[in-house]
């Protein structure tokens, strides 16, 4: 029973999943189909490489992924199959997979393309084959110059004075079903520019001035308030994203996407003493 997993930007609401599915189902009766994420904001490839970074490399060798992000028919970005870590992935050229998975070890070849390729034909075939286990190399040829993103980096100003980071701003590329904002500053960028110095977190008129290790760790300041719910913390997440949420926060209440107006691209200042 392969385990075939799917991440797209086709959303929820047409029928084009359910038609993905019933295609992959046709071809591969047995399929155990895994559903990573369908609401992938569509032409917006920080989102989907921090998607398909954090929820792809655990999954058991021989694994199958499918991923349908910007997946029209296009001359210039050719069909792919790549095998990661004992994994195979299945998507396009267009740097998506290959800059998320981090892989130097990695081979990608290029799957040639049908005259009936109207929704990931190529793919789906591939995809097929595989769980046949017919051997990558039958199905393609090695590419050598596969395309490769370069992710938005933090905002970072120096002090002429010491040459040392004076202040970092970081934007969110992502927010979460809470409504929590995750930004583009890791963990190691951050602990490499601080240099164990204080700072203030400026997040519109309002100010921070620590790092929780972890969500839980917001009731440790309940002697310094009523309660911790709605309260604003950031900590890095367990992907080691910078993240700012409200806690306890839920739809009907909002979360730091609504409530702080930390939506896609918004930017904070994180200002070192």
């Amino acid at each position: 029973m392969p385990i075939i997993t799917l991440t797209t930007d086709f959303g929820q609401k047409d029928p084009d999943l359910a038609y993905l599915k019933s295609q992959i189902l046709q071809l591969i009766p047995d399929a155990r189909l895994v559903d990573i994420s369908h609401d992938i904001l569509p032409f917006d490839p920080d989102e989907a490489i921090y998607i398909i970074k954090n929820s792809l490399k655990k999954f058991p060798e021989r694994s199958i992924h499918i991923v349908g992000v910007e997946s029209a028919v296009n001359s210039d970005q050719k069909p792919v199959l790549i095998r990661s870590r004992g994994q195979f992935y299945l998507g396009k050229d267009n740097g998506i997979l290959t800059t998320a998975l981090e892989d130097p070890n990695m081979l990608v070849y290029a799957l040639n393309i049908e005259e009936d390729d109207s929704f990931m034909t190529v793919q789906l075939k591939t995809a097929q084959l595989l769980s046949q286990g017919v051997s990558p190399s039958e199905l393609g040829e090695i590419m050598d110059d596969y395309k490769r993103l370069s992710l938005s980096k933090p905002l970072v100003k120096y002090d002429e004075a010491t040459g040392e980071v004076a202040l970092i701003a970081p934007k969110v590329i992502y927010t979460d079903h809470y409504g929590n904002a995750v930004f583009n500053l890791l963990r190691q960028d951050f602990l490499q520019w601080q240099k164990n110095r204080p700072f203030k977190i400026k997040v519109s008129h309002y100010v921070m001035d620590r790092i929780l290790s972890s969500y839980n760790d917001a009731l440790l300041h309940q002697d310094q308030m009523v309660t911790v719910e709605g309260h604003m913390f950031a900590h890095f997440n367990r992907f080691d994203h910078f993240e700012i949420f409200i806690y306890k926060s839920n739809r009907q209440t909002g979360g730091a996407n609504t409530l702080l107006g930390l939506d896609k691209n918004k930017t904070v200042h994180i200002v070192f003493d």
